[in-house]
């Protein structure tokens, strides 16, 4: 037996035996060796896989397909993986060689789309797509679907979606995420008629649907004889379903309900359910690692040049709830301001740099950043001035935002905390609000974002409107007016129509900022204060709240 054979044993007995760290350390040299490895490689990735280490996974799988390029299901995973881990790059690198030697196969084609439509290249990704649905009949429709996607959430035209998906459902008249699609735009364009009648359609197909049945809840103001109905289809639906995020939708979904019909015990019940289930899936809130993000952003210096462009971003930010959505229909109302929605870009290219101020630094001044935050307002400026950009994260970066656009507006909106962290609860959101699920920890982001806030006003005191919610519903026309003097433009009564704004809403709040303003909202926390102090564990929670 040779050394090397000696050393992969021993290597594969360790890990049997749980020495996981031993047998990696034999085994990482042996990947050096021609003859073992391939075969040191794929033990190092399962025991990767099974540590949740991506990063080193994904690194042996890269060693994997340069040794064996030809072994599909090696690229395969590689290509899997990286997708799941948004390295987008990686994937097509991995994916493209296999395209040049076989440009016939369609679900090639189709991954490169996919791929290349996560890149932002959409010239590129509607070739391959049109490829791919040309090719096979088997990718019609899931082509036609991601085409929809692409119109829809990047290149901002919504009719051109529409179009695709009605043409996927004609290829395919049972597809699920077609007619799901349809709905969900059809619902983000405010048409309440043609969105009821495609959630209602995906039950048609498929009667236990969550997701469709949840979003029903969202269109209707229920009654309290609609709600029994409504909450016996759901019940039955929880029955089957086993899945913790599709059974947090169908709970949250029976909470709005319930409040629409002023049952408040029962809606606070269901919303109780709700926040339990999506604390199953959702990474624990970690104060400590919020409060180390407030650190690095009070501490930074940074020096910028101003980027060359002709438009101006209208920052809108503060806490998730507290009106932002409202404010962005409001002044995109103006025809000088457009509406930008909530910008992914700042956040996802800088969050995980924050703690770097270097990398940071680097990252900020690079010209292919800078333009790319260029690229990404002209294309929703639509000829405009002024372009709003929502994303609640942007708090983090007003500084490097002012620097880059120095005439840049920040509006800065606030609640009350109360009713503010009570309409969190009630919003089935994802792992970066994952502070939401508790009463207690939205008042603690609320608080750290109070500090950063107080930082900026420092910093650009002139340029930081505090817009209040409850004010701008209890006095609207006091309240825009200084708003708009503020932006340097005047106001025209975009209070009185905002409401009839074509376009799409893509938020929480796509059915509210359909209605003229209203102050229910204001308040709202009076009606489940007698729930949440009879239920032992929410009362605790939210003690400190109620001395707000």
């Amino acid at each position: 037996m040779t050394s090397e054979q000696h050393a992969f044993t021993q290597a594969v007995a360790l890990l049997q035996q749980g020495k996981v760290s031993q047998g990696i350390e034999l085994l990482k040299p042996l990947t050096q060796n021609n003859e073992f490895a391939e075969k040191a490689l794929q033990i190092l990735f399962k025991v990767a896989m099974q540590q949740q280490d991506t990063e080193t996974a994904i690194t042996y799988c890269q060693k994997l397909v340069s040794i064996a390029p030809k072994k599909f299901d090696y690229v395969l995973t590689l290509v899997q993986l990286s997708i799941s881990c948004g390295e987008f790059k990686i994937a097509k690198s991995a994916l493209l060689p296999l395209y040049e030697t076989n440009p016939q196969q369609a679900d090639i084609c189709f991954q490169l789309g996919k791929i290349e439509r996560k890149l932002d290249n959409h010239d590129s990704a509607m070739r391959f797509f049109e490829q791919a649905l040309t090719l096979s009949e088997q990718f019609k429709a899931p082509a036609l679907i991601e085409i929809a996607f692409m119109h829809n959430e990047q290149l901002h035209q919504p009719d051109d979606a529409v179009s695709y998906l009605q043409q996927a459902i004609s290829h395919d008249e049972n597809n699920l995420q077609a007619h799901f699609s349809l709905a969900n735009i059809y619902e983000q364009l405010g048409d309440k008629e043609k969105a009821k009648k495609g959630f209602q359609q995906v039950l048609k197909i498929d009667a236990f649907n969550a997701m469709a049945q949840a979003r029903l809840a969202d269109i209707e103001t229920f009654t309290e004889r609609d709600a029994i109905d409504y909450e016996q289809a759901s019940l039955a639906i929880l029955k089957r379903e086993s899945d913790d995020i599709a059974c947090a939708d169908i709970y949250y979904a029976l909470g709005k309900v319930f409040n629409d019909c002023k049952n408040y015990q029962k809606a606070w019940h269901y919303y109780v359910k709700a926040n339990h289930y999506n604390k199953k899936y959702l990474p624990a809130y970690d104060r400590q690692s919020v409060e180390k993000i407030t650190d690095y952003t009070l501490a930074r210096n940074i020096a910028l040049q101003e980027a060359n462009s002709s438009i101006t971003p209208i920052i809108i930010c503060g806490m998730f709830r507290s009106g932002s959505t409202l404010i962005e229909q409001i002044i995109s109302s103006n025809e000088q301001i457009a509406a930008g929605g909530e910008i992914a870009y700042l956040h996802s290219s800088l969050f995980n740099l924050i703690g770097d101020e270097k990398t940071l630094v680097n990252k900020v001044k690079e010209p292919e950043f800078i333009d790319g935050y260029k690229e990404q307002l002209t294309l929703r400026a639509e000829g405009a001035l002024y372009v709003t950009d929502k994303r609640p994260e942007n708090y983090l970066y007003l500084d490097i935002i002012k620097q880059l656009y120095p005439k840049a507006k920040i509006i800065w909106t606030e609640r009350d905390i109360k009713d503010n962290s009570l309409s969190a609860f009630f919003q089935h959101l994802g792992p970066s609000l994952n502070y939401a699920v508790s009463l207690s920890d939205t008042l603690h982001h609320y608080e750290q974002q109070q500090r950063i806030k107080s930082h900026w006003q420092s910093c650009f005191s002139n340029d930081i409107f505090t817009l209040n919610y409850d004010q701008l519903v209890c006095s609207p026309e006091q309240i825009l007016e200084q708003l708009f003097r503020f932006l340097g433009l005047e106001y025209t009564d975009e209070a009185q129509r905002f409401h009839n704004k074509s376009g799409t809403v893509s938020t929480a709040s796509v059915w509210q900022v359909r209605r003229p303003l209203y102050t229910s909202s204001s308040g709202r926390f009076a009606n489940y204060l007698e729930h949440i102090q009879a239920d032992e564990k929410s009362y605790q929670d939210a003690k400190a709240l109620l001395n707000k």
